[in-house]
């Protein structure tokens, strides 16, 4: 039972708040991306399921004592992060990065998946972050002042 737990803490709840966010910004509530509804119909159940998969492997990877998700790990995730929503904010005003548009729906929907499975990463990432601090506590406790 104690396993399931762990396994549950540790990994399932990256997971579930990685797939509450994406169906969230599907059904219209949060808007992530300015994409076009055809996108998220055609490429919705597959940007969830590599944003979960990211959850789950990063969660997993990292809650592991050998491999620690830090600054440089976050950065990097978030640079991907903003990298991949770039034709999705240059779309918005009109700048194609000299594509043709067809090329550009190619990359925008590549651009799409990619920015979930960062997400995911984020998630799982920050996660295994929250968990290690929990379990092994490095700061020094506050000196009580006694008055």
């Amino acid at each position: 039972m104690r396993q399931l737990l762990t396994f549950v803490i540790e990994m399932l709840i990256p997971a579930g708040l990685t797939a509450a966010l994406i169906l969230v910004q599907r059904l219209g509530l949060v808007r992530l991306l300015p994409l076009s509804q055809v996108v998220e119909r055609e490429y919705g159940n597959i940007a969830l399921l590599l944003g979960v998969g990211g959850a789950l492997v990063a969660s997993g990877t990292f809650t592991r004592a050998t491999h620690q998700y830090g600054v440089g790990g976050f950065l990097a995730t978030a640079s991907a992060a903003l990298a991949t929503a770039a034709p999705f904010i240059s779309a918005r005003y009109g700048i194609y990065l000299g594509l043709a548009p067809a090329y550009f729906d190619i990359l925008g929907t590549f651009a799409y998946l990619g920015f979930y499975v960062a997400v995911g990463l984020l998630f799982g990432g920050c996660w295994s972050v929250i968990l290690k601090a929990i379990r092994e506590p490095r700061l020094p406790a506050w000196p009580r002042s006694e008055s």
